[in-house]
């Protein structure tokens, strides 16, 4: 860096370098006021100054021609491949899924992972191979400050509380439906209020701190539903429904990644508008990031899938 005069760089700046470029490549005024928008006598003290900074007419008349002088004629290759360079730099990058390389950090809560993740993964072992995905376990209350830290690139889940500095954008709705065994407990194909409030409930954090949604809804109805048990997993639930005549309320979308095979009966809920909304939220530096944008494409198409999957329960 020592070599580099930089009170002598300062003096030019992008514009009198297009403009030069201009100059020496019409060797015209009027054609290089034509190409840069600009009048003649504008361009005329752009050349008088440029003489001045690079010390060499550049442009001598010959006739009615103007004539690139020898200090011109070497420097204008050089000058062509520094605004090639300088408006490579100012372009975006080609995004290339498939020469990705490192990981991206999507927080969700367990529910979602299963729900979510395994085509997730699929999909970008097609198109990203290089990409790990890195699915991480975070309260909701903790996403925010994670996402400013960089401590992860993205966030799904319910989100209420996170304030608007966030960008997020909505996934889909996913309804309540009431989970048991029927082995265990016989319920109505549908439940109204007063149906699901009778049987004892089992309980776990998901998507955020949405249980209170469900409260709620009793609590408009004058009814209260008993808790006999609560789990921090998920996949406690087809263990604690097998053993119990109990019932569980989760979002529909767990429906393809725990009721499947599990032996549990859905019966969907009267009140098809209790439901909660699952969001993809970042940081709104990466608004513009590639990766970004193409790591939510594949989740709206996913979430489009399981939407239509779920409409039929």
């Amino acid at each position: 860096m020592d070599n580099i005069d930089v009170l002598r760089l300062r003096r030019l700046d992008l514009n009198s370098l297009a403009a030069l470029h201009a100059l020496l490549s019409t060797r015209s005024v009027s054609q290089s006021a034509e190409r840069l928008c600009l009048g003649q006598p504008a361009v005329s003290h752009i050349l008088k100054k440029l003489r001045q900074q690079c010390g060499d007419p550049l442009l001598c008349r010959y006739g009615r021609r103007l004539e690139r002088t020898p200090f011109a004629d070497a420097l204008l290759p050089r000058l062509e491949a520094w605004l090639q360079e300088a408006q490579r730099l100012l372009d975006a990058p080609v995004f290339d899924p498939a020469g990705l390389e490192g990981v991206y950090r999507l927080a969700m809560p367990d529910l979602l992972e299963a729900a979510l993740l395994p085509e997730l993964i699929a999909s970008l072992q097609t198109q990203a191979p290089g990409l790990r995905l890195e699915g991480m376990a975070m309260p909701a209350a903790a996403v925010e400050e994670a996402l400013a830290a960089g401590k992860i690139d993205g966030a799904i889940g319910h989100f209420p509380a996170l304030s608007g500095r966030l960008s997020r954008q909505l996934l889909f709705h996913s309804r309540f439906v009431c989970l048991h065994h029927p082995a265990r407990l016989t319920l109505p194909a549908r439940l109204d209020a007063q149906q699901l409030a009778e049987p004892p409930h089992v309980y776990t954090s998901y998507a955020g701190n949405s249980a209170s949604l469900v409260d709620d809804y009793l609590r408009g109805h004058g009814l209260e539903r008993r808790v006999i048990a609560s789990t921090a997993s998920l996949l406690a639930i087809p263990l604690l429904l097998a053993r119990l005549p109990a019932v569980a309320v989760l979002p529909d979308l767990i429906v393809e990644a725990l009721g499947s095979g599990a032996g549990l009966r859905i019966s969907p809920l009267d009140d098809a508008g209790l439901s909660i909304a699952v969001e993809h939220v970042w940081h709104p530096r990466g608004d513009s990031d590639a990766l970004r944008l193409f790591i939510h494409r594949l989740l709206w198409e996913q979430t489009r899938r399981l939407a239509a999957v779920l409409v039929k329960i």
